[in-house]
């Protein structure tokens, strides 16, 4: 009889602290643990490759990748925007790669050709490009050392 109080009063207590768990949020762990976690529990939706398909006007989804997108950057105010050839253009996201066509845009003559590849992220209703490669296209007659 004792040996099945005491089985009981153990499983009582394991419920308990289950329940103390689920409500009571996990302690601070650190950013790593939470990026890791984040990312496994909210990991992007299947989207196409690229979004040269979409429809003018219709938001990407988090986690969209472009690939070499052909479009041009310029310069909205103190922020970059792509725009592809087909879309809305993208506010882009600071990173080395920004900076390095931030000072390709400022030195060049005119409007150039790119071709682009990112992740597409979300914020505020608005879409968002992070660009990971940037290279500049050749027009015709042109070599990779200038015009």
């Amino acid at each position: 009889m004792k040996t099945a109080l005491a089985i009981a009063a153990a499983g009582l207590t394991v419920l308990a602290v289950s329940l103390a768990v689920a409500d009571n949020p996990a302690p601070a762990t650190p950013a790593s643990s939470r990026l890791a976690a984040s990312a496994l529990l909210e990991s992007p939706a299947k989207t196409p490759p690229t979004a040269a398909g979409e429809k003018p006007g219709e938001k990407l989804r988090e986690g969209t990748r472009l690939t070499d997108e052909t479009g041009g950057f310029s310069r909205v105010g103190e922020r970059v925007s792509f725009t592809p050839g087909k879309g809305d253009s993208l506010k882009c996201l600071e990173n080395l790669a920004l900076e390095r066509i931030a000072r390709a845009i400022d030195e060049s003559q005119g409007q150039r050709q790119w071709i682009v590849s990112g992740v597409v992220t979300e914020f505020k209703g608005a879409n968002y490009l992070l660009v990971t490669k940037a290279v500049i296209r050749l027009q015709e007659g042109e070599t990779a050392s200038g015009p």
